[in-house]
């Protein structure tokens, strides 16, 4: 997709108020109010590229109704849900199930976002290696 309107801008520095961009093809430099361009961005009056996932959040629950289970055992296994936060603002989730209660190497996803799905190659290896890292990070913490 082109066209003459489209612009490419790095984003320098964000702040409490504002956030500060370069324009990748004049080299020109503009501030906007934070707020509002959260509010553009929201609305897809702006777009965004999804490159990376810097921020990922990990939920242990204990207990899941709709458990994965392996063998149709009874036991309750317990489940992680991992949120993404992709550079663009958008938020991918997934869970995840152990296939042996309490074993953090043992979780296996279960069910995903339709997006993550339609994720390129690139893409989807960027993803799943922030999320193992993080996953690793929090097992250090159970």
């Amino acid at each position: 997709m082109g066209g003459p309107l489209l612009t490419k801008w790095d984003i320098e520095s964000i702040t409490t108020e504002t956030v500060t961009g370069t324009n990748t093809d004049t080299g020109e430099t503009r501030e906007w109010v934070r707020e509002q361009l959260t509010h553009r961005l929201g609305t897809r009056e702006f777009s965004a590229e999804l490159t990376t996932f810097d921020r990922i959040c990990v939920t242990e629950v204990q207990e899941w109704r709709e458990r994965h289970s392996v063998e149709d055992t009874e036991e309750v296994n317990p489940y992680v849900i991992v949120v993404a936060y992709g550079n663009n603002g958008e938020k991918f989730t997934q869970l995840y199930a152990a296939t042996e209660s309490g074993d953090w190497d043992s979780l296996e996803v279960v069910q995903q976002d339709t997006t993550i799905q339609n994720f390129s190659d690139e893409l989807w290896n960027r993803f799943d290696d922030a999320v193992q890292k993080t996953l690793e990070v929090e097992q250090q913490y159970h």
